[in-house]
């Protein structure tokens, strides 16, 4: 017998939206054991639509999101039968039990009565608990399973395997069987993409001298995604220098056990061998993008499949911190130039003498971007990103053409890559890209929004009234963890490695592991912290006081050890920049604008005053030497030894905060109220673009463009026209 069972307690205790139980028996056992606080809504709905669609054939494959368990209920319709999967995208990710085979139109029938009886329970205790949206959903899916059930002439599948041995050692090989041909299933857009994810296989491990040292039937896709999420911890272990890693390879006994720092390792109770940590990371990365390739050649749509999207974005970012630092080739003057000049935002202008002027040209103008005066502004590979408390919208860089727009109630927060988390106050919403609708959406105790968002480690972070950190899965968007400190006003979040830094304006600092927002240290700092901790290698430099007496702080990222604490009488201090071994830090002393310098141990090397009134002030580094500039417009560079090498002096009206400096192709561009390019070596002025007092933001591109967002909500873009030089014989 088949039935779905609701919890029983949202009737008796009644909330705005029932929150409660759901359970699938099949001959009395539980197939979604551990779903218990689940937004019945919207479960609802979509496990009667699931069925429906299945009911009328209208697709092959369904799949329901149980997100506060973090399950997913995969049906596949095999002729006259479902086959019921049940996935944990927990950890480890994997198949909770074999896929079990129900009769179609007993399961139908189940979900028929579910839902029947939820909505005569809902109009009798809730009836403003469903959505108008999900009210005709359900509606149309209960007059679907009221119909014949539609039996259709299915063509046989095509059966596919594909075997790919591993290419080096250590490395993963797998072999990919899929008779049911699940790939060809997905369609772009559609709402199964776990399920056609899900064909069986294997996937092993070849160790020198063992071609299959471990072996784990099942999904290939659930073990690659487990493997990729241990491998990010690995990767922290050998960045952090740990001595020692021991995890079960995608939660698969035996376990391994490493000693990093020998470079030996151990399976089980087997003997040790000699492997490197770094080395077996790189090859559970490298399994996640060869299967990815591999499901992509089979089938080409699935290639914008979200999952393996996620997956293969994760291994090739956690690829990317592999790599160790690439030095260039001190041994000749010509490696030496092209070092400095790499260290810029572009290469300079191909010219072949000394530049003395450029030109701009205006492109397009945009108008009517609400909340500009505490919006941001931001440069993406597919275009400008303007995100406020309000609205988010991309733009296309050539025209200025709108490609999204997103507006919410409670607030919307952006990535510079077009994620976007929109509230309102029953909803939370997740959109990417210029998608037509959102990618998912969940309930929501009306929190705030926005417009900070960060995309980490397959989470969307993002602060509520600029106090509360709030992390949402990025795929399915159930929010995984907040915090909330205690006493706070205000709070400034930055990411470093596998730590979220929390600091606040109550003095205390908190280091967050991402994936789970445990609270690995809290530190007491006897001043309110007063901007965001700032990454300095492995540690990370923040700025503390209050008045005219402030701090900066040095500790370590991972464990919160303070290294040490520097004390000094500045007044509205700018953000730190840390630089190689020194960090700068300006301020105003005696109504004087100061600059300082200090070294990796604290110690103050140097301290300059610049002359250029009471500030703020906001720093930006330089090849040899740091560029400080001020609301006015002024900018001051100053080398490394302390010496003034330029200056330039204000211009127009100051703007209302001070904006750092952007390099681009050899080009300095100082804002104020007439965005300057300078040449960064002698400070002579190329070029000057009218911009306004109300400038709040500016942007400089690869090519040299220009994007201005003022007060008033305006984006303005322009574009290098001419440039002129003179060639030196």
């Amino acid at each position: 017998m088949t039935r779905f069972r609701l919890g029983q307690r949202w009737k008796r205790e009644p909330s705005a939206p029932p929150v409660d139980s759901i359970a699938l028996e099949l001959d009395g056992m539980d197939l979604l054991s551990g779903a218990g606080e689940e937004p019945l809504a919207e479960v609802v709905p979509t496990l009667v639509g699931a069925a429906a669609d299945l009911h009328a054939g209208r697709s092959r494959l369904a799949q329901v999101s149980l997100a506060e368990a973090g399950l997913e209920l995969v049906l596949r319709r095999a002729g006259v039968d479902i086959e019921v999967s049940v996935v944990s995208l927990g950890r480890p990710a994997r198949l909770l039990r074999p896929p079990v085979r129900v009769d179609l139109e007993e399961f139908t029938e189940a979900a028929r009565e579910c839902g029947e009886g939820f909505r005569v329970d809902l109009s009798r205790v809730a009836p403003d608990a469903l959505s108008p949206s999900l009210s005709r959903r359900l509606d149309e899916a209960l007059r679907l399973l009221g119909g014949p059930l539609a039996v259709r002439k299915e063509s046989a599948p095509e059966a596919f395997t594909r075997r790919v041995e591993p290419s080096e050692e250590p490395g993963f090989g797998f072999e990919l069987k899929d008779p049911a041909d699940l790939l060809r299933t997905y369609e772009r857009g559609g709402g199964a993409a776990l399920g056609s994810l899900l064909c069986a296989g294997e996937v092993w491990l070849a160790l020198p001298g063992q071609p299959s040292a471990w072996r784990t039937p099942g999904p290939p896709f659930l073990t690659a995604l487990e493997l990729s999420r241990q491998a990010l911890e690995l990767a922290r272990a050998v960045e952090l220098g740990e001595p020692r890693f021991a995890f079960e390879p995608a939660g698969v006994r035996p376990g391994f056990a490493l000693e990093l720092a020998s470079g030996k390792g151990r399976l089980g109770s087997g003997a040790p061998f000699a492997v490197d940590g770094t080395a077996l990371a790189a090859a559970m990365f490298h399994l996640g993008q060869a299967l990815a390739l591999a499901i992509s050649e089979r089938e080409r749509s699935q290639a914008s499949n979200p999952y393996l999207v996620e997956l293969t974005e994760r291994c090739r970012e956690g690829l990317s911190h592999l790599r160790g630092p690439v030095q260039p080739p001190e041994s000749t003057g010509e490696a030496r130039g092209r070092g400095a000049s790499s260290r810029g935002a572009g290469k300079p202008l191909p010219v072949p003498g000394r530049l003395r002027r450029l030109r701009f040209e205006r492109r397009w103008e945009q108008k009517g971007l609400a909340g500009a005066e505490h919006g941001g502004l931001h440069l993406g590979r597919q275009g400008v990103v303007f995100c406020s408390r309000e609205l988010a919208c991309g733009l296309a860089r050539k025209d200025g053409q709108v490609q999204w727009r997103r507006e919410a109630a409670k607030g919307v927060a952006a990535t510079v890559d077009g994620y976007v988390v929109a509230a309102d106050a029953d909803r939370v919403y997740g959109f990417v890209g210029a998608g037509p609708s959102a990618r998912w959406l969940h309930d929501h105790d009306g929190l705030p929004l926005g417009p900070q968002l960060m995309r980490e480690d397959g989470l969307l972070l993002t602060l509520s009234e600029e106090r509360t950190v709030l992390a949402f899965a990025e795929v399915g968007g159930r929010e995984v963890w907040r915090l909330a400190p205690p006493r706070t006003q205000r709070s400034w979040l930055a990411t470093q490695g596998h730590r979220a830094l929390v600091a606040t304006d109550s003095g205390y600092l908190y280091g967050v592991d991402i994936a789970d927002g445990q609270v690995r240290f809290r530190m007491r700092a006897p001043l309110p912290f007063h901007g965001t901790p700032v990454a300095w290698g492995k540690r990370f430099v923040a700025t503390l006081g209050r008045g005219t007496h402030h701090a900066l702080l040095l500790a370590d990222a991972h464990t919160g050890d303070v290294t040490w604490t520097r004390e000094f009488q500045l007044s509205t201090p700018s953000a730190p920049l840390p630089v190689r071994t020194r960090v700068y830090l300006a301020g105003v002393r005696d109504q004087e604008g100061l600059l300082l310098c200090l070294d990796s141990r604290g110690k103050l090397l140097w301290e300059r005053p610049l002359h250029m009134g009471v500030g703020p002030f906001a720093l930006t580094a330089l090849p040899r030497g740091v560029l400080v500039t001020s609301a006015s417009g002024a900018a001051v560079r100053v080398d490394t030894s302390g010496e003034l090498s330029w200056r330039v002096g204000a211009v127009g009206e100051p703007l209302a905060s001070a904006l750092p400096a952007r390099a681009s192709r050899g080009v300095v561009l100082i804002p104020g109220e007439q965005v300057r390019a300078v040449d960064p070596k002698g400070g002579q002025v190329l070029a000057e673009v009218q911009a306004g007092a109300g400038l709040v933001s500016l942007q400089a591109d690869a090519r040299l463009g220009l994007y201005f967002l003022d007060d008033a909500g305006t984006l303005s873009a322009y574009r290098l026209g001419t440039h002129f030089t003179v060639v030196e014989g």
